[in-house]
């Protein structure tokens, strides 16, 4: 039987597309890029640990009130991890050395009530500090852009511009009587910011923006807010208006090449739609935002799902994955990323994500979070405890979801494959179990067996029991047996 299955993959490959190549890049199992058939197998999230020091930055300046939360960005610049993040309202900035204590400056830039302050913007005009980007409601994130030639603008700060009692001609199809889009600033040192743009793209109508240099197109690719719900969704939430359903859902919007302060795509809600809920959400749900990251060959989405129930909500983050930027799939059965806190935590109702890629510690990824212990709506809920912080969750390398077996014996045979080295590479967690691998030929022929694996490691090389990867020539074909075993990643290096 295993031969039969073999044979047909290979001819219908013979048809179609040349084999996936496997080298340095890790293939993820995300999604089934290169499953050709499994069985007894299931793709299992990994859910992000959170940090025991958390929360890792908590409002502690009046001028914070109490809120001090990403909407934001973590960024690692030289030998300190730098943030920006929502203060109160105003954007703040704090900085470390371990990424666990953080200090916040006084910067000599914004002052309150007389008191120097680690403010680098001021939401409405204040002490000294006039209305440097007038149309700021919160800030999206920050980067440090080595692109730009001017170092003048060698950080930029996006941000949501919003103008209201606005009767110009471009208005919010969502919201009336504004003007809503992505403000752009800019800053030589992060520090000192000055308005390049308050409408760089008006695409994006909402908070919760996100975006991400796109290494293959060589553009930022941005994804905001639209509102959109499908026949099958409006359906599944009519007669329950407790449910307030607004329809968030992402829209992709994309610079000019290697260029922040031009977009394509300019006009209100001219983006193209990526992500929105559908059935297999519980009714009510809500796409609120997306945060994209290339990462090994795909893109990686921390989907901000929001959940309404009856008597409250919540807002936790799930995973995605694309190979083009365009075209999302949630990954597994949906089950939380970096979820809600229980009941009576600091993030005990609405998580947030940082604008920007995970920081790479080691072989961990850091991913920094903002959480609040009161619901989203309304956020003054009777009784709640109105506090919002900032939290680290992490994950070793690769390890955002695996495909499982249990005590029953499981398989995966993958598409046809061109193996690019001489040494093949497991991430997995065998401890308990067992995972071998076979090398088959065009004709389904086994011309390798590797030896039994039975650890946990990040990066394990197989070791061969008879032939290697030289004994064949493409296309050839993977057959994973494992029991008691969880496989994140694999592939190829020269030696």
């Amino acid at each position: 039987m295993h031969t039969v299955i073999v044979s047909l993959i290979l001819s219908s490959w013979t048809a179609g597309d040349p084999p996936i190549t496997v080298g340095a890049a890790r293939q993820l199992f995300l999604d089934d890029h290169l499953i050709a058939s499994q069985q007894n197998l299931s793709r299992q999230i990994h859910p992000a640990r959170k940090h025991p020091a958390n929360p890792v930055l908590e409002p502690t300046e009046p001028w914070e009130r109490d809120t001090a939360i990403l909407y934001g960005s973590v960024i690692q610049d030289g030998d300190k991890q730098r943030m920006w993040y929502y203060a109160g309202g105003n954007v703040g900035y704090a900085e470390s050395a371990d990424g666990l204590r953080w200090r916040k400056p006084q910067l000599g830039v914004i002052a309150h009530q007389g008191r120097d302050t680690n403010l680098v913007v001021r939401r409405d005009e204040g002490e000294g500090s006039p209305p440097t980007l007038p149309y700021l409601l919160e800030n999206f994130g920050v980067f440090r852009d080595d692109r730009d030639p001017d170092a003048s603008r060698r950080y930029k700060m996006g941000y949501l511009s919003l103008q209201r009692n606005y009767t110009g001609p471009k208005p919010s199809p969502f919201h009336a009587g504004q003007r809503r889009g992505l403000g752009v600033a800019v800053s030589p040192d992060g520090i000192h910011w000055r308005l390049y743009e308050s409408w760089a793209t008006q695409a994006t109508c909402d908070g919760a923006t996100h975006w991400m240099h796109d290494p293959v197109s060589r553009r930022y690719v941005l994804y905001g807010r639209t509102k959109f719900a499908s026949p099958e969704v409006l359906a599944a939430v009519a007669g329950k208006p407790w449910l307030h359903f607004w329809g968030r859902s992402v829209i992709r919007a994309e610079s000019k090449p290697d260029d922040f302060l031009h977009w394509e795509q300019v006009e209100p809600n001219s983006g193209e739609l990526v992500l929105t809920a559908d059935l297999q959400d519980p009714p009510g749900s809500e796409v609120y935002s997306m945060m994209v990251f290339p990462y090994e060959g795909v893109y990686i989405g921390l989907v901000q799902m929001y959940h309404k129930e009856r008597d409250t909500c919540r807002l936790e983050l799930q995973l995605a994955v694309s190979r083009d930027t365009r075209h999302f799939t949630r990954v597994g059965d949906r089950a939380p990323f970096i979820p809600v806190g229980p009941p009576g935590s600091w993030d005990q109702y609405n998580n947030s994500i940082a604008t920007g890629p995970p920081l790479e510690v080691g072989d961990e990824l850091w991913f920094y979070y903002g959480g609040r212990s009161s619901p989203h709506s309304p956020y003054k809920a009777a009784g709640a405890v109105n506090r919002a912080c900032i939290g680290l969750a992490t994950i070793p390398r690769d390890r955002f979801a695996s495909l499982s077996a249990g005590e029953q014996p499981g398989q995966l045979l993958t598409e046809p494959l061109r193996l690019d080295g001489r040494v093949l590479h497991l991430n997995a967690d065998v401890r308990a179990g067992r995972l071998a691998i076979e090398l088959l030929d065009a004709a389904g022929n086994v011309v390798a067996r590797s030896k039994p694996i039975a650890c946990d490691g990040l990066d394990i090389p197989v070791e061969w029991e008879t032939g290697g990867l030289e004994a064949a020539t493409p296309p050839v074909t993977l057959r994973i047996q494992m029991q008691q075993a969880e496989l994140f990643a694999l592939w190829c290096s020269p030696s």
